[in-house]
């Protein structure tokens, strides 16, 4: 099963990229279905698809799923097919005793816990045969890596955050009211689940090391070496003075035992800590993503905070509409840069893709989209398109036109357009 004939060639941009460097053009990571009628978004190809949570021991129908979906999918630039175990973001905690909470594309954990109760609950907690999730992760891991043979990669499945482990038992407002009465505490608490945190990591990875390449995770940039995407969504109710107390140190700790580290930077309310972010060296890249009501990853809003970022040294991961990449690669650092992208179509893909992977830039239907607003309309039919096809003297099939016509439809809604 070769789901990907120029793998070698992109895991050497690869290997450049998590060094800051450029082999022969920028890395750019792109997905579109390879058969007609065959439509999907890149997240329920990769990382929205929930059958694991909803069914915990159905690894062998999950990989079936991964594996149609993959052979109808071509895998463009640097994207590396690997399958992802999804139990939702911060499994762990089921580790530690929490019982999974399974939502309609969610999964929560809770286990509400006295302060009084939690250390020693914590320290019960042991990694071997007798705890149930602990070895249901590395069962899965295990039988999908044998089973994916090479032809495919396997990730770590999303661990969590300490902090947002931790409030799996105590909760936000108990850990805000431990931290400033019994700080120590809470000190304690970090440490045993940093800890076992690291174990399970260093455990899965050295699964998944048996029989394939090199190392991914649920953000799926794969990394000849080891790292992790390290995130923690509890740090958006702390000040910077409690965020250097009690966050900033376990992110670091994680680094440091790691080649690599990507921070997962996630919300408006993480932001006050860029800052502590862009000056930790352990820290390779940052992946911002604005949240719900802001303007989408790639905007020009946040092109001042790409390039601080990249300014103070680390790489930049963008999940970008396609008509903002030709842009961002004529802005930023192309050298620590990683843009993906998904495609309806290897038609529409031609038409977005940058010019330094043989594509023309998203110029015509950028400049469609801008022409139909200038007209005061809010589509375009096939008359229209005709019409500003021929203004630019532009020739293509009538295959082209629904695919073009169904595109500028689709991406005219709800967003801005660069130059």
């Amino acid at each position: 099963m070769v789901l990907k004939e120029d793998i070698e060639d992109a895991k050497q941009r690869l290997d450049a990229w998590w060094d800051h460097e450029i082999i022969d053009r920028p890395v750019v990571s792109y997905y579109f279905p390879n058969q007609r009628g065959k439509s999907w978004g890149y997240l329920d190809l990769w990382g929205e698809v929930w059958d694991l949570a909803e069914n915990f021991d159905g690894i062998e129908p999950s990989l079936d799923g991964f594996e149609e979906r993959a052979k109808r999918t071509f895998f463009g630039g640097e994207s590396i097919p690997s399958y992802f175990p999804n139990y939702g973001p911060g499994i762990v905690a089921a580790a530690f005793g929490v019982e999974p909470i399974v939502g309609k594309r969610t999964v929560w954990f809770n286990r509400p816990t006295k302060p009084e109760e939690i250390v020693s609950l914590l320290e019960s907690v042991k990694l071997n045969q007798n705890n149930e999730w602990y070895n249901r992760l590395l069962r899965i891991t295990e039988y999908a890596a044998k089973r994916a043979n090479g032809d495919y990669h396997v990730s770590l499945t999303d661990l969590g955050g300490v902090l947002d482990i931790l409030s799996s038992f105590l909760g936000p407002t108990n850990i805000l009211l431990t931290m400033k009465r019994q700080p120590n505490l809470i000190d304690t608490c970090r440490e045993i689940i940093l800890e076992k945190l690291i174990i399970i990591y260093d455990k899965l990875q050295d699964i998944i090391e048996k029989y394939c390449e090199g190392c991914n995770t649920w953000l799926n940039i794969w990394c000849r070496k080891r790292y992790y995407p390290v995130q923690c969504d509890f740090i958006a109710m702390l000040n910077p003075k409690w965020f250097k107390r009690f966050a900033l140190p376990d992110i670091l700790s994680q680094a440091d035992h790691m080649d690599y580290m990507i921070y997962h930077m996630d919300g408006p309310n993480q932001l006050p800590f860029l800052g502590e972010f862009i000056a930790s060296p352990q820290i390779t890249a940052i992946q911002w993503v604005p949240g719900a009501g802001n303007p989408t990853q790639g905007a020009e809003e946040w092109i001042p905070l790409y390039k601080k970022i990249q300014n103070s040294g680390k790489n930049v991961i963008i999940d970008a509409p396609p008509e903002y990449a030709q842009h961002l690669y004529n802005v930023l650092d192309i050298k620590k840069l990683y843009v993906r992208m998904y495609y309806s179509s290897r038609e529409v893909s031609k038409y977005y893709l940058p010019t330094f992977i043989a594509g023309e830039n998203g110029k015509l239907i950028v400049d469609a989209i801008r022409w139909v607003k200038q007209k005061g309309e809010k589509r375009i039919n096939r008359e229209e398109l005709d019409a500003f096809l021929s203004i630019k003297n532009f020739n293509v099939d009538g295959k082209i036109k629904r695919s073009l016509i169904k595109e500028i439809n689709s991406a005219f809604l709800g967003r801005e357009y660069y130059g």
